[in-house]
This record gives C-alpha cells, structure tokens and sequence, in this order.
C-alpha cells in the first residue's frame, strides 16, 4: 500500500496546526501540489515548526527515533493515541510508551485551520500551477537558509506535459523517513543533495525575502535524474558526442542511481538517441569511457 504522509504547520505556542493529508510522498511533494502551496503560504506569513509526517511513526517502533517535545507535538498534530494502539499489539510494553501518552494527550488540544483556499488564491495556482521561488527559506532552529530561486534552478525538471516543476525542498527536508527515496527512485543528478532529506523536520521555519545576517544559506538541490536529464536536453543540448549538457558552458550533466539503502552508485553521462518516436536518455558510466588522446 505504501506509507501515507501529511503536510503539518504547527505552532507549539499557539497550538495552532495545519494538518494536510498529502498521500504518497511521490504524489504530493511538487511545486504545484495543494499540500505544499499551503505550507509555502503560511511560512511566507510567520514561523511555523514544519513536519511531513510519515504514517510509519506509529509502526515497526519507529518512534524511538524522536526525543525532541517539539517532534512529538508534531506527530501529535497528524496521529494520536489510537492510531498507536491498533498499529502495535503490545503498545502498554513499549519503552517509548510514555511518548505515546504524550502525542494522545496532545493531539486533542490542537486548533486546526484550513488554508488551502487562501494559498491558492495568493499564489495564483490557476495560472501559475507553482508556489513561488523567490526570497529564502529560513531555518530559525539551526539558522540555515536555502536560496529558493537557486534551489529551483538546480532542481526543476519537465513534466510530461512539458512544463517546468520541480520536488519541493519543505516536503524533503522535513519529512520523518521513507519518502524522499521514493521520489527519486530513478536516481539522483550529480548536484543533488538528498543527504538532507530529515534534516530540518519539526525545525521553526519562515520564508522571508532578504536573508538575515546571522544565517548560513547552504546548497540544496532534490533531482530525480531522468526527469533532470530531459529538462538540461532541452534547455542545453548535447556535445559533439551526443551527452546531455548541464548548463551553457559545455559541462555534461551527471547522474547516479541510488541503491535501496540510498547510497550513490557510479557517476554517468546520459546519452540521447534520438529515433522516429522518441527520445531515448541512456546512462552511460563515466568510468567506463576512454578519455581521448
């Protein structure tokens, strides 16, 4: 079946909370999608604690992993005590079984808004079918920020409409685990930095407009290589020999495929054929070629 998560914007002062249902990682986690223009819009309004909760917390003791109040409140914001109870049989001998009182305890104190309506209207998702990648990204928690408009040109890709998206960064770097492997299942670009998926789950985040000077702008990128590799091909060409460029000054665009456990396998070059129906990307293993004399 697969493990469903929801989009959460919580305010651990206010108890005020978001809670979005946003399906499959893989279904949800674009520019585009409903669950992410919501929590683009309330980040561009005020700090929110942000968490893509995974439904996988309540099974397998999944759970031993969070120790922070503030991940708790947050699995409280999507989950409660019953979803804990009829996932584990032996849930009154958990070691963690005092977290689960907690999130049960906490989950109905929650005030719950709807801001889907406001964020469509505010980012003109008719026309634009995109939240907006301007400003930064802020991370309050570990005074981190990501430049949103590079972020999007590293990352975007065509769909098979042939449009510009791209995998947002909120749904990758605040997820609670499984999900981001999934999305990238064909494998990664070279620029990618999937090493940060989690990272930033249940952290006090806000989009602002200029950069605060306290704050680390570190690189981001979440690209799925072949979705990638079509959009370099369109925007950049080929070389002389027929490899997909990665921008306008000649160098190859790169790619990896992931193993299960999401390690990198061998750096490729992707090569396009081109034949009477389509438009065949073919890896070919960078170590494998025979540097010209």
């Amino acid at each position: 079946m697969g493990q469903i998560f929801y989009a959460c914007a919580y305010d651990t002062e206010t108890r005020i909370c978001c809670v979005i249902e946003a399906d499959k990682f893989h279904a949800n986690c674009y520019a585009h999608s409903g669950a992410v223009f919501s929590m683009h819009y309330l980040l561009r309004k005020k700090p929110y604690r942000v968490m893509w909760g995974g439904h996988y917390v309540v099974t397998d003791d999944n759970l031993e992993k969070f120790s922070r109040t503030e991940d708790l409140l947050g699995i409280s914001a999507y989950t409660n005590y019953e979803d804990f109870e009829i996932s584990n049989t032996d849930i009154l001998n958990k070691s963690y079984y005092d977290k689960v009182k907690f999130i049960g305890a906490n989950s109905k104190l929650w005030k719950r808004i709807d801001v889907w309506d406001e964020a469509s209207r505010y980012f003109d998702w008719e026309n634009t079918r995109s939240v907006t990648y301007s400003g930064c990204l802020l991370n309050h928690t570990k005074k981190l920020a990501v430049d949103l408009a590079d972020y999007h040109r590293q990352s975007k890709f065509l769909s098979k409409d042939g449009e510009d998206m791209a995998i947002d960064t909120v749904p990758v770097l605040t997820e609670t685990g499984g999900g981001t492997q999934i999305a990238l299942f064909d494998g990664v670009s070279a620029d990618s930095t999937e090493g940060l998926a989690g990272e930033w789950c249940g952290d006090l985040l806000q989009i602002v407009e200029e950069l605060p000077r306290e704050y680390k702008i570190i690189n981001c990128c979440f690209s799925e290589a072949r979705h990638r590799a079509q959009y370099c091909y369109r925007a950049f060409g080929l070389n002389g020999d027929g490899f997909v460029l990665s921008d306008g000054g000649g160098k190859l665009f790169e790619a990896a495929a992931l193993s299960l456990l999401g390690g990198r396998g061998p750096l490729s070059y992707i090569k396009a054929e081109k034949d009477e129906k389509e438009i065949k990307f073919i890896p070919v293993r960078i170590d494998t070629l025979v540097p010209k004399p």
